[in-house]
Formats: structure tokens, C-alpha cells, sequence
């Protein structure tokens, strides 16, 4: 786990890093979320061969909304992707978030389709972030742009999934109407101000509700006893602790949060072969 996410740092948005040689097949894993878009290349064996990641406002609430901004934003990034691999692209997946099947696979699907990759995999986000994650026993808790989605592992077999309106949008929201700034400038703020204790008590009211969406979704599973955190909310400095303190658990957060769930939509195309590379 260690040396994949040092790995994805490395080629994040970088494709002078990138590395193409020595892989007989290549996956793509496309995750269209509520402010960003990633394209995940990997490898046969799993491992991560490029990675590309772009702001976007296409989705609202789980469901693509702007499906021809979410095209267009995918086929220039997997151009950018095709233009430095020297070998074919051809399959890939996509996700959903959970509960959100019947608005979301078509038209991710569609997506693929459209950019030339044969759609392989089809996966909801928690069950994708596992893949990486390879928890045997716990939650997974991957808060997106607009939505939490809980995922419960049993035996390291995913045994819930559900998902509710409530990310890091709503973070921002709050801290743009308290302080009276733009949305974008309160987007920033909450990763990046240097302010963390005005920022963070400004924003502990969603990360509260967050907490109960949590709570209400793994309340009837019995020995419980901890919480991975993913999603690029996650980056938020202190959300993770108070999480735990509200839902008296343990619960931790990987580093790099926001590329876990993309790369494990990349890993789904290799089936079976997943657990072993990731273990």
C-alpha cells in the first residue's frame, strides 16, 4: 500500500514520469466525480502506469448531470494518456456511487464507450476503494464531492454498500456563506488556508453530519471496530478525528486519499487477480 501511493504520486498529473515498458496489457479506470474527473492506467499486474486527474462540475448529488462536459473533459485526458502510450487503450471501467445504479451505469458506460474503451468493469466506489484498501473487516467511508458512501466488509467481502447526499460541496457551501467569499475561493481555503481552527470549526456542523450518515449505515453490524476514510474530502486536516471521536471507533485515512477509489475502478478490470497485487 505504501509503495503504490508513493507510486501514484509520482505520476499524478505528471506524464514525464510515466512509465509504459515492460507490460504486455494496460486498463483504464475512469472515476467521474462531483469536482474532479481521473483517468488510472494500470498494468496487468496492477500496478499504476499513469494518472491524470482535472477539475469538473458535471455531477450533482452521485448523478452526471452534464453529460457532454463529462465527455468532453474524459476524451481529452485519455488523448492526453494515448499520446504518450505506445500501446493500444481498449478496455477500462467506471463506477457509481452506491444506490445510484440505475442513473449512473449507462451513462458512465456510454462514456467509455464513446472515448473507445470496452467497458470490462462496472463498480460501485466503495467495493473499487477495497481493492486497494484490502480490508478484511471494517467500513469504508468514501467521501466525494457531493456524496458519502458507506461500504461494510465482512471477511474482506463487501456485505453493504449506500450512499447520501452530503461531501465536500456542502463543506465548501458553509464556509463560503460564513465568511462571504466565492465558492471556489472557500473550496481552497478548506484544504489549503492557513487558518485550519476558523476553517475547521466553521465546517464541523457537515462533518457531524457526515458522522451520522456513517453511524445510521453501520449501526446493525456488530463487531465494528474501525473506519478507513477515502475521498478527496478526506484531505481536510482533522475531519478523519473527529469521525472517529463521533462514531467512538477507530478510524484511519491512507495516504492520498483521493486516488484510492480510482485506482481500485482500474484494478476491477483484472477480476480475481486484484487481491493479490494489492495485498
Amino acid at each position: 500500500m505504501k509503495e503504490m501511493s508513493q507510486t501514484f504520486a509520482r505520476i499524478l498529473n505528471r506524464p514525464d514520469h510515466w512509465d509504459f515498458t515492460g507490460a504486455e496489457e494496460f486498463f483504464v479506470g475512469v472515476d467521474v466525480g462531483t469536482c474532479r474527473i481521473k483517468v488510472v492506467v494500470v498494468d496487468e499486474k496492477g500496478l499504476p502506469r499513469a494518472a491524470l486527474m482535472r477539475s469538473a462540475d458535471v455531477v450533482r448529488s452521485g448523478l452526471i448531470v452534464d453529460y457532454v462536459g463529462a465527455l468532453k473533459i474524459v476524451r481529452e485526458l485519455m488523448e492526453s494518456v494515448r499520446g504518450r502510450c505506445p500501446y493500444p487503450l481498449a478496455k477500462g471501467a467506471t463506477s457509481y456511487p452506491p444506490e445510484t445504479e440505475s442513473g449512473n451505469i449507462l451513462t458512465t458506460s456510454y462514456i467509455l464507450e464513446t472515448v473507445g474503451l470496452e467497458v470490462v468493469s462496472v463498480i460501485d466506489e466503495p467495493s473499487a476503494a477495497n481493492l486497494v484498501l484490502n480490508l478484511v473487516d471494517g467500513a469504508i467511508v468514501d467521501v466525494g464531492g457531493g456524496t458519502t458512501g458507506v461500504a461494510v466488509v465482512q471477511g474482506g467481502k463487501v456485505v453493504y454498500t449506500n450512499d447520501e447526499a452530503t461531501g465536500g460541496v456542502h463543506l465548501s457551501l458553509v464556509l463560503a456563506g460564513s465568511l462571504k467569499i466565492g465558492y471556489e475561493q472557500a473550496d481552497r481555503l478548506k484544504i489549503e488556508g492557513k487558518d485550519r481552527g476558523e476553517i475547521f470549526a466553521i465546517v464541523a456542523p457537515v462533518i457531524d453530519k457526515i458522522s451520522s450518515i456513517i453511524s445510521r449505515h453501520i449501526g446493525g453490524f456488530s463487531g465494528l471496530t474501525k473506519v478507513c476514510m477515502v475521498g478527496g474530502t478526506c484531505e481536510l486536516d482533522g475531519l478523519t478525528e473527529r469521525v472517529s471521536r463521533n462514531l467512538g471507533l477507530e478510524a484511519f485515512r491512507p495516504k492520498l486519499p483521493q486516488v484510492i477509489t480510482p485506482l481500485g475502478i482500474a484494478l476491477s478490470c483484472l477480476g480475481g487477480k486484484t487481491r493479490r497485487m494489492c495485498a
